[in-house]
């Protein structure tokens, strides 16, 4: 065997070697993240540890901090990927909105609502996290409020931006509760009562 063979050879080996130890950090972030969402539907978030988590997960602490810093880390890393769809959604929304018949009620895609009703329990579950300004509502009330603020061009304080980044947040809820979409129907007639209250 001629050495540059043998150099081709032991490269490609190198080459696989690192598609392979990137698929296995894969996973394990995978089976990490896939242990967290088990161990929340029992346990209470401050009752969960490292240590627990390692040994749900078959793996060890050093492993975990290979991935992590800390278990807040890897949930915030959770409820970046649920809000992904968000982003993608309001952004299509946003261009949407520029054509004719674009009906402004329609706070979700099709696509997101698949999205939800598919990660319905997780989702559920990264909501109540008390992680503060990087909680799943906090975020996404942001997401809200910069995507209403930029199609009615107002101020983000403006109280019409409040008014629906809460609809938008009871949208939510009735979807995780009820798994559909409120129809626009159901909105009008919930104005309506509203507006009999208020009167």
């Amino acid at each position: 065997m001629t050495v540059a063979l043998f150099n081709t050879m032991w490269n490609n080996v190198e080459k696989g070697d690192n598609s392979m130890a990137d698929l296995r950090f894969a996973r394990t972030e995978k089976m990490l993240q896939l242990a967290f969402l088990k161990l929340l539907e029992e346990t209470p978030y401050h009752e969960i540890s490292i240590a627990k988590l390692a040994q749900e997960s078959l793996i060890d602490r050093t492993t975990f901090y290979a991935h992590y810093d800390n278990l807040a880390e890897l949930a915030e890393e959770l409820i970046r990927q649920e809000l992904a769809p968000f982003h993608q959604a309001l952004s299509t929304r946003q261009d949407l909105k520029q054509k004719q018949n674009f009906d402004n009620y329609s706070f979700f895609s099709q696509e997101l609502l698949s999205h939800l009703l598919t990660d319905r329990q997780q989702i559920t579950l990264l909501r109540e996290l008390p992680l503060g300004s990087n909680s799943f509502d906090r975020q996404l009330r942001g997401i809200f409020t910069q995507t209403y603020a930029k199609i009615l061009q107002v101020p983000a304080s403006d109280f019409t931006v409040f008014l629906l980044d809460n609809l938008a947040l009871s949208n939510l809820d009735f979807i995780l509760k009820n798994g559909r979409a409120p129809a626009k129907k159901e909105l009008q007639a919930a104005l309506q009562k509203m507006e009999q209250f208020l009167n």
